[in-house]
């Protein structure tokens, strides 16, 4: 186990520092609540279930120890906006990357679930007025927005592992094979 977190240490030291000088503007308080998060990484690495999940649960415990400085630090004080915000630029740049695939997703898409998934997810139109739009039920309205989300997801799954935290926001990816994504 103590092999594991030195791997962890030298592979996420840098990044999770990085991330927490963003959140909080005194370099040797982040460092002591890097230290903090090792040893709850220490502690707590058990509780990891899958490990495919490890840099999901590292940003989380991390985001836990910065929450609880500015807790410690005064109560009274409130966190400031923006401090617990997940994304990074890489972070960022990875949802914005994968987002860029669901037009290549849509369009492969059946007529009927494009169509439905276009209006639905794209556009924001309520279930109830795409049935209203396309003359069919609510119930054969959800049904498609349903099956042709399912149909962009297996498409997903079938080109790329995903690395989300616990909101659902990409935190990595890799395609399988030499892939990089869909388009």
């Amino acid at each position: 186990m103590t092999d594991n977190i030195e791997l962890i240490w030298k592979d996420y030291h840098d990044r999770l520092l990085a991330f927490i000088q963003k959140r909080v503007n005194n370099n040797n308080i982040s460092e002591d609540i890097l230290q903090d998060v090792f040893v709850k990484i220490l502690t707590r690495i058990n509780t990891l279930r899958d490990t495919s999940k490890l840099q999901s649960w590292l940003y989380q415990v991390t985001r836990n120890a910065i929450s609880d400085y500015y807790r410690d630090k005064e109560k009274a004080e409130k966190i400031p906006a923006g401090v617990l915000k997940l994304e990074s630029e890489d972070e960022d740049n990875m949802m914005k990357e994968a987002e860029s695939w669901i037009g290549c997703l849509v369009k492969g898409l059946p007529d009927i679930y494009r169509e439905a998934i276009e209006l639905s997810e794209l556009k924001g139109v309520p279930q109830k007025d795409i049935a209203r739009k396309l003359n069919i039920s609510y119930v054969n309205a959800r049904s498609r927005v349903q099956r042709g989300r399912n149909m962009m997801k297996d498409k997903l799954t079938e080109c790329c592992l995903f690395n989300v935290d616990v909101y659902g926001n990409i935190l990595d990816y890799k395609g399988k094979g030499n892939k990089r994504g869909l388009c």
